[in-house]
């Protein structure tokens, strides 16, 4: 019994310091040369969709299991599914998914090859949503722990992943 209290406690204490470090505002900028060259390196990196067959079954079978937890919130979301890009999107997500990102103030949410919105993307939204699926394709089960250590260590916005990602978005449109 007190062990499952411990565990209580430290899911609890998990949960609020993320709540904490997933607020937009949250981080101030890194100081130049103050974080590792790798991190530095990774918020720089927009991977590039895959280009062969066997690359791309390669890349959809690794983020298989992101994809499948995408898929079970997309179901809940109460919004057909639809297809663009290799991808699928649940736009105006309702539902659980819906209210999770309403209730955080984001717009969308990817997992694998899932993207979830609380409306209708838009192309600069779309072309940041679409970075972290090939982020998932490249980090497969390992990109959500890695995800989750940059909110920790960086918050959100300064979260290696969205950074690569908002840069993306933010640079010219897709060819």
């Amino acid at each position: 019994m007190r062990l499952r209290r411990v565990g209580a406690i430290a899911a609890v204490a998990t949960a609020v310091v993320l709540w904490w470090r997933l607020r937009p505002s949250s981080s101030p900028p890194p100081a130049p040369g103050a974080e590792p060259h790798g991190v530095a390196g990774l918020a720089a990196w927009a991977p590039s969709p895959p280009t062969s067959p066997v690359s791309r079954a390669a890349a959809y079978g690794w983020a298989a299991p992101l994809t499948a937890a995408g898929l079970l919130l997309g179901a809940l979301s109460r919004t057909p599914p639809r297809v663009h890009d290799g991808v699928v999107r649940f736009d105006d997500a309702r539902g659980l998914g819906g209210r999770m990102l309403r209730w955080r103030g984001f717009a969308a949410a990817t997992l694998g090859h899932v993207i979830i919105a609380a409306g209708t993307p838009g192309e600069r939204l779309l072309r940041h949503e679409l970075v972290h699926v090939r982020q998932a394709e490249r980090w497969g089960p390992l990109f959500v722990p890695l995800y989750l250590a940059g909110l920790v260590r960086y918050g959100y916005r300064q979260n290696p992943f969205e950074r690569a990602a908002y840069a993306a978005a933010d640079g010219p449109a897709a060819a």
